[in-house]
């Protein structure tokens, strides 16, 4: 028997009527891939899609104005620490027209304007580490960051000033008595925000240590790893900051030495071993405040391994095991040997190892 196809459906038959054509608007409303211009999306979504954009001029020249703003800083303390009413007296004119003290002072201001550019950086770290209000710490908590950054500063000049007090340097620069000062407080003070910012980072690897279950069969909170993976980058990037500022403090005594020698003072009132000693001193301030970050951290890590791949019985080691723990380990930088494992700690030694290297520079006076 033969088979009929229905016939086809007609909206007419039903009392319908049949649809309109496609007009010629909707047909270009249709094209599927037709990009999407800036000026048509919607205020919110421009803002959260700004790759849409093309930089413009504001952003174009914010890294021209910074750079800018740091060349104007390093002349303004090149001029009023290193110049300003320095060569008042007969022995300072001298001293002042020598070229070695052309470069203290210049490396005076390239080092004011290089504090100002890390204590912004770590100052804006701490700032992301507190942009979520669980993590900020509360009001008083806050205060005692800061009143622990100014003892510390205060320790560091009370040192410094015990050991060298005004005088012991026979330097031939009128107002020296507060020139060096200034550059100890500038430094302290660009150097605060990293010290606050790694006791923040301990704050926050002691809570995450308090939230790591003790009991077997627990697993460890939710975004563990993350937080502590974002701890350890958090110190190295504070840890960079000091040790920056630290360097070139001791870059900055070293040339101070260069241009006394230079000038035709004896040796023996400033030994090389005063740098050495300089940068040895401000390594192990801040070994005091890094390296509790550094043991507390590995700890942390250490016990997150144990809670997340828990060590089974001999008998039911697997393959899926080992791999799993030794990902986590690797991830964790916890199958690293010692040396490589010091390694962002080692940043504190780098006041050390610049003072020495700043005894090799070519001084007029030797």
């Amino acid at each position: 028997m033969a088979q009929t196809c229905p016939p086809d459906h007609d909206d007419s038959s039903d009392g319908g009527k049949p649809l309109p054509a496609p007009s010629a608007e909707s047909a270009e409303s249709a094209e599927p891939d037709r990009p999407t211009r800036p000026a048509e999306l919607p205020p919110p979504v421009a803002r959260a899609a700004p790759h849409l954009f093309r930089p413009g001029v504001r952003l174009v020249a914010l890294p021209l104005m910074v750079t800018l703003g740091l060349l104007a800083v390093a002349g303004l303390g090149t001029g009023f620490v290193g110049r300003f009413r320095a060569a008042e007296s007969p022995e300072a004119r001298a001293f002042t027209k020598l070229l070695e003290f052309d470069l203290w002072s210049a490396l005076v201001g390239a080092s004011i304007a290089l504090y100002v550019a890390v204590a912004y950086a770590m100052a804006y770290g701490v700032h992301q580490r507190w942009r979520h209000p669980v993590d900020r710490p509360a009001p008083w908590a806050v205060a005692a960051l800061a009143l622990g950054a100014v003892l510390l500063m205060g320790a560091v000049f009370g040192v410094l000033r015990f050991f060298t007090p005004p005088g012991t340097l026979p330097v031939p620069l009128d107002g020296l008595a507060w020139r060096v000062p200034v550059l100890l407080v500038l430094g302290m003070l660009a150097a605060a925000p990293g010290a606050v910012g790694l006791w923040d980072v301990q704050v926050g690897l002691l809570r995450l240590s308090r939230r790591l279950p003790t009991e077997p069969g627990v697993l460890a909170p939710a975004g563990a790893l993350r937080e502590l993976d974002r701890a350890w980058r958090d110190a190295v990037r504070f840890l960079t900051g000091g040790s920056l500022i630290i360097s070139t403090a001791v870059i900055d005594a070293g040339a101070l030495r260069n241009a006394l020698l230079a000038h035709g003072a004896p040796e023996k009132t400033f030994p090389a071993s005063s740098v050495l000693l300089y940068g040895a001193f401000f390594s192990v301030m801040f070994a005091l405040v890094f390296l509790p970050v550094m043991v507390l951290w590995r700890s942390v890590a250490g016990r997150l391994v144990e809670v997340t791949v828990r060590i089974p019985e001999a008998d039911e080691l697997t393959e899926d095991w080992i791999e799993r723990r030794a990902r986590l380990v690797a991830f964790l930088r916890l199958d690293l040997s010692l040396p490589k494992v010091l390694a962002p700690a080692l940043g504190i030694l780098a006041p050390l190892a610049t003072g020495a290297f700043s005894l090799f520079l070519p001084s007029g006076g030797q």
